[in-house]
């Protein structure tokens, strides 16, 4: 594994760990009522999924920056209709807790999103200054 994967990865597991420790803190005082016991798996949905996508990002970024944006918006689009659809259906099948589950869902989107977007732009810079 080449050093920006890692890089990537470590951080990856850094953001989630923080996540996973902002989150308990949050549940075991302030936010108690409104903790959901699917929030382990949604937070090991979105990790997954981001490490399956940077890693499709990455060959596509080393092989031609041509297709890399075409690509690459592809792949985002695709992603951001897994994320869509698994978030709709963990909401239909737990109706009680739809709005927890659904602001939750759209704070994890946005964290990891954003961290793969300023990855993603480093490394499009990086290759560009080589």
């Amino acid at each position: 594994m080449e050093a920006g994967a890692r890089k990537f990865l470590a951080g990856l597991v850094l953001l989630t760990g923080l996540i996973a420790l902002a989150v308990w803190i949050l549940y075991r005082s302030a936010l108690r009522e409104y903790y959901s016991g699917i929030f382990p798996y949604m937070l090991a949905f979105f990790f997954i999924i981001n490490i399956l996508f940077f890693y499709a990002f990455y060959r596509i970024h080393k092989k031609n920056n041509k297709l890399f944006i075409q690509r690459f918006m592809m792949l985002f689009g695709i992603k951001f209709m897994a994320y869509l659809v698994a978030a709709v259906a963990v909401i239909l099948l737990n109706k009680k807790e739809a709005v927890p589950i659904a602001i939750t869902a759209m704070i994890l989107y946005l964290l990891y999103t954003g961290y793969e977007v300023y990855w993603m732009s480093t490394l499009v810079k990086r290759k560009e200054e080589n």
